[in-house]
């Protein structure tokens, strides 16, 4: 089923708030991967996203429940990811009359490398590869498998203050669902340590297509994580998306849960 615009600008929306199976706090990824035989569970337990249109009374909001990625350690280098956006529920405001879909989202399959660590510098980088398989959903898909290449890095700069960046490949479907276009994905982020358990962090991000400058999009993010013990950590991140196609804010809660 094509995807009109309206409804991939809401898929943007929650993207940016991280919906693109994240396994950290924020957006960029972490070269760290699960120990051997351990999982890590990771929920986004709800995001919100409202773009209104500033040039008539229009409003896309888009509201995401579960979005979850169970992480499994094979190795001390490698583990293995599956997710999947267990609710989405997409409505388009145009004056009085609403437009609303709801569903389930893709699942998803990744595979985490961890290929260079240096202990010295306090430095490590990691390769993921992943697949977008569809579902029957009327939301949150195009019926098409799509993939990419993740690379992330991270440094422990000092005591309590890491920094992170991510370079993503992506081949997804055009709007109009005729073709794959190419896209670019960056991000940075900057993290640190509060007061005990509590840490707060800073994040940028950077998207562009081949499918022309309405896809070119990026967010300024921040938020704060609480560790409420060893294994179980609660996230809330605040973000503004900004681009050509898409002005709006963006709320995220999720946590995390070491089994």
């Amino acid at each position: 089923m094509p995807l009109t615009p309206w409804l991939r600008l809401s898929l943007i929306l929650l993207g940016a708030a991280g919906f693109a199976l994240r396994a950290g706090a924020q957006v960029t990824e972490t070269p760290q991967t699960i120990e051997p035989g351990k999982f890590l569970l990771r929920v986004d337990a709800i995001s919100v996203g409202l773009n209104p249109d500033s040039s008539a009374a229009n409003e896309v909001r888009a509201l995401g429940l579960g979005w979850a990625l169970i992480s499994g350690g094979i190795t001390s280098d490698v583990d293995f990811e599956l997710g999947t956006q267990l609710f989405i529920q997409d409505t388009y405001m145009q004056g009085t009359a609403n437009q609303t879909r709801s569903g389930i989202g893709e699942i998803t399959l990744r595979s985490k490398w961890t290929f260079w660590r240096d202990t010295a510098s306090n430095q490590s980088a990691a390769l993921i590869p992943y697949l977008n398989l569809p579902t029957r959903s009327q939301v949150g898909g195009n019926g098409h498998t799509e993939g990419g290449l993740i690379l992330p890095w991270a440094v422990k700069i000092g005591p309590g203050l890491n920094a992170g960046a991510m370079a993503e490949w992506d081949e997804l479907r055009n709007v109009a669902n005729t073709r794959y276009d190419a896209r670019l994905y960056t991000s940075a982020v900057l993290q640190a340590e509060i007061l005990g358990k509590l840490s707060a962090y800073t994040e940028a991000t950077f998207a562009t297509s081949t499918a022309g400058s309405s896809s070119t999009w990026g967010s300024l993010n921040g938020g704060a994580t609480l560790a409420a013990t060893e294994n179980f950590q609660w996230d809330f991140e605040v973000g503004r998306v900004l681009g050509p196609a898409a002005r709006s804010w963006v709320e995220t809660l999720r946590f995390r849960w070491k089994l």
